[in-house]
């Protein structure tokens, strides 16, 4: 039998790079949307990877499924390594297999440990706590990975070091390097679907993820564009034209995906966000905050500025592999330990109303409240929040002589659920730089500025094309892309759309009935007849609960997290 749903998930494909590229570049990805409903289809606030991938795959609110960050901020000024391994709802696809539906989940960020499906395969996504070659505790069931392994040998993480981005010749070698990976997830994928890998090619649901989009994007959206304040003179032809090829790959591996899914296949491709360009300004949030006097720092301590020396030195001199066993060696406490002190060692919580953990990718500022936080000064919540909200909004970029926040959220409008305490109290959006669509601020961290640095700063010209735990070129945006296509979708073309509609809409076009806590609705204007949603999913996650990492397990998910530098 066909896969009856196809889902191809691209991280951070951006509709205006598909659409400039154009259908004879990327045939397979303009058919598709010629054929079917397509959508610059929006994120959960902020545009962060962790939060928008787990909506998509669980269809409920970050407040109901509890995955905002890499990290989780525990009770004082303390963060530990998580990902979704705080996840506090089943993905679809484990609904799915509970009413004997045959899924496959390959490779998704946020998915660690994989669930354990009685009738299908789950490999879990390069957060994984496998170190640099995967093992049998990221696969399901396990015998898949012996025979992933013994096909096409050990799964590898560490084929691009994104902390040695500032070495000679890295950004030309960069697109080769993600077509080959881009080819081996195909390959796994094709041997997946055709049966010749597990001995069965009747999946109801497949879904395979790519993140090559979304790296290429970071690292190359400046040798991309001419227009970017941090575009290289000079730079290799293979740079300049490195993302377009790597978006070609991505089509092609789509393009041999479908052709082997069959006749009548639904199919669906979603990003978690889009992609753009990033400015050379600067801001350090809690120095602003210092500035309008809600936060006071404290004389750096000489263990902060040991943890930070030991944190970059283990992040950018060693190769991937001994960096993993570097911060294994630190056990569970070593990795969280340096975080906190990056983030707030600094920091005087004695006299402080209001600090931000300074992620470039989830701006965010935190009330530092009495009762609820180790050290909390503020007892008129609403208050502090008038009065940071009103210097958020005054807070003015020197170079532009424009505001630098556009948006100021208090979680509560964004987030609805018992788990979004575990965002910060405060969601920023920031203004762009430029005509529109313009260039984004690099918010970075006040530890990591140079000595007598106030709230703001310019990149230098050797900064200009970062690497992994600094700025990068390129970054997010609040609109990533999906398609739907196939028997039960009309060639309607564009369609409004947010991240949760497209796990709507896939319930429907597999007539499964759209649970009520779900935070999507169904694309109806793109549907043509059925849909009629006849089964309906095993109700609760409390009666189906997501699988949980022991404190073992949450202690590599630290080290290797920390190793890959997805936080700074």
């Amino acid at each position: 039998m066909p896969t009856r749903s196809l889902i191809v998930g691209l991280d951070g494909a951006d509709v205006d790079v598909i659409h400039g590229l154009g259908p004879a570049r990327l045939p397979h990805l303009h058919r598709l949307m010629s054929e079917g409903a397509w959508a610059r289809l929006e994120s959960v606030q902020p545009p962060a990877t962790l939060p928008n991938w787990t909506t998509f795959l669980t269809g409920v609110d970050p407040g109901q499924h509890g995955v905002f960050d890499f990290t989780t901020r525990d009770a004082g000024y303390r963060v530990r390594f998580t990902a979704g391994t705080v996840r506090e709802a089943p993905t679809v696809a484990a609904r799915l297999d509970a009413l004997g539906l045959r899924c496959a989940l390959i490779g998704f960020p946020a998915t660690y440990p994989p669930e354990r499906l009685a009738h299908g395969a789950f490999v879990s996504g390069w957060d994984a706590p496998v170190a640099f070659a995967g093992d049998r505790s990221f696969v399901w069931p396990p015998a898949l990975h012996d025979a992933m392994t013994a096909r096409f040998g050990p799964l590898r993480f560490d084929d691009v070091d994104e902390f040695d981005a500032d070495a000679p010749g890295w950004h030309a070698a960069l697109p080769a390097a993600l077509q080959r990976r881009i080819a081996r997830k195909r390959d796994l994928a094709l041997a997946l679907l055709d049966g010749s890998l597990l001995g069965r090619d009747d999946w109801d649901l497949f879904a395979v993820y790519f993140g090559e989009s979304d790296t290429v994007s970071h690292h190359l959206w400046a040798h991309h564009d001419p227009a970017s304040p941090r575009h290289p003179v000079g730079a290799s032809r293979e740079a300049r034209e490195g993302l377009g090829r790597v978006y070609e790959a991505l089509d092609a591996a789509l393009g041999s995906l479908v052709a082997s899914a069959g006749e009548g296949v639904e199919i669906t491709i979603v990003s978690d966000h889009g992609s753009g360009g990033a400015s050379d300004h600067v801001l350090y949030l809690n120095r602003a905050l210092a500035e309008a006097g809600l936060l006071r720092f404290q004389p750096a301590p000489a263990r902060r500025r040991a943890a930070q020396a030991l944190k970059d030195a283990a992040l950018t001199r060693l190769p991937p592999a001994l960096r993993e066993q570097v911060f294994r060696l630190g056990g569970t406490r070593l990795p969280s330990w340096l975080e906190s002190q990056a983030r707030f060692g600094a920091l005087d919580f004695t006299q402080t109303v209001a600090f931000s953990d300074e992620l470039n990718y989830f701006p965010g500022v935190w009330l530092n409240v009495r009762g609820r936080d180790d050290a909390g000064i503020v007892d008129d919540v609403a208050g502090a929040t008038r009065a940071v909200r009103e210097a958020l909004l005054r807070l003015e970029n020197p170079f532009t002589g424009q505001p630098a926040v556009a948006r100021v959220w208090r979680r509560e409008e964004l987030f609805d659920g018992p788990h979004a305490a575990r965002a910060p109290d405060l969601l920023l959006r920031l203004h762009r730089i430029g005509a529109a669509p313009g260039y984004s601020l690099n918010l970075m961290p006040s530890a990591s500025a140079p000595p007598g640095t106030g709230p703001w700063r310019r990149l230098a010209p050797e900064e200009h094309l970062g690497r992994k735990g600094r700025s990068l070129p390129g970054s997010h945006r609040e609109r990533g892309f999906y398609v739907a296509a196939g028997p039960r979708v009309r060639p309607v073309g564009e369609v409004d759309a947010r991240i949760a509609d497209a796990t709507a809409t896939l319930l429907a076009r597999m007539d499964v009935a759209v649970p009520p806590e779900a935070m999507g609705r169904v694309l109806w204007e793109a549907l043509g007849k059925g849909g009629t949603s006849a089964r309906t999913l095993p109700a609760a996650p409390e009666q189906a609960p997501a699988p949980r990492a022991s404190a073992a397990g949450e202690a590599a998910i630290e080290r290797r997290l920390r190793a890959l530098g997805y936080v700074d």
